[in-house]
This record gives C-alpha cells, sequence and structure tokens, in this order.
C-alpha cells in the first residue's frame, strides 16, 4: 500500500520539473527550447500521474475505472473550485493521452513582444487552451490538496 511519503516525494519531483518548466518558458525569448520544456512536462506529468496512482491504490480502486473516477469527481466537488476542477481534469487526461499518443501537442507564442509563452492544447472538446506553466503551477497546488484529504475523505 502506497505511504502519504511517497506522494509527498512525487510533489517534490513535480515541483522541480515545473520550477524548470518556469525557468525555461519565463526566460529570454532567444533561449526557448521547445524540447526541453516538453521533457520536463512529460517528467511532471508522470509526478502527476505517480500521485494519482499513489492515491488510487490507497483507496482500493486500482481494478475499478468508474468507481475510481466516481471518486475523483466527488473528492472534486468537495476539495476544489470549478477552476481546479476543469485544471485536474485536463492534467489528467493530457497525462492519459500522452501515455497513449506519445505526442503533447504545444505551441509557442510571444505575448506584447516580450514573453516566451507556451500553451497546452486541450485534449477534449469541453477543455480549453491554457498557459501551460498556469495549468501545471494550479496542479501542484491541486496534488498537495489531494495527499492532504485522500486518506480521510470516502
Amino acid at each position: 500500500m502506497p505511504a502519504a511519503r511517497e506522494m509527498i516525494i512525487s510533489l517534490e519531483d513535480a515541483r522541480f520539473f515545473n520550477d524548470q518548466l518556469e525557468r525555461i518558458i519565463r526566460g529570454p525569448e532567444s533561449g526557448h527550447d521547445l524540447t526541453a520544456v516538453r521533457r520536463y512536462f512529460r517528467a511532471y506529468l508522470h509526478c502527476w500521474k505517480t500521485v494519482l496512482h499513489f492515491v488510487r491504490a490507497a483507496k482500493g480502486l486500482s481494478n475499478d475505472k468508474k468507481l475510481w473516477i466516481d471518486w475523483c469527481t466527488r473528492w472534486q466537488a468537495r476539495h476544489l473550485d470549478i477552476a481546479s476542477i476543469d485544471s485536474m481534469n485536463q492534467l489528467r487526461e493530457t497525462r492519459d493521452y500522452d501515455t497513449h499518443d506519445g505526442t503533447l501537442a504545444v505551441g509557442g507564442e510571444i505575448a506584447a513582444g516580450l514573453f516566451p509563452l507556451v500553451f497546452i492544447d486541450p485534449v477534449k472538446p469541453s477543455q480549453t487552451r491554457k498557459e501551460l506553466v498556469t495549468l501545471t503551477r494550479k496542479g501542484l497546488d491541486i496534488i498537495d490538496t489531494l495527499i492532504a484529504t485522500h486518506q480521510n475523505f470516502t
């Protein structure tokens, strides 16, 4: 059975990779490296998936996708605001999509000609195109809440 400590280690890893993303994305435009952005984002998503996997196993829901999704939906309604629910769903779906297709749809844009921004494209029609670092930074808060509350939520 996964321990909460293992989840915290994955959260620390996710913070590390997100910090690398921010450094690149918010850095000089000339140094923008989409290959590195993709690599760090895949690593971030791996940490995201690991925390979800640990929680799913700890809740005894590893063998039933429907029960797991139902639990997540109840947990989200109790612990997250609508923006965080949207972010969690998009990150979870992006992770699943990335795992199965081996691709990650991101695009570079310039805001006011000064800052290189990378956007994550939606996996499902209900999702919106979001700035990568904003989405992943929100994801860190979600993971932190999930780790802190999953044990006492049924």
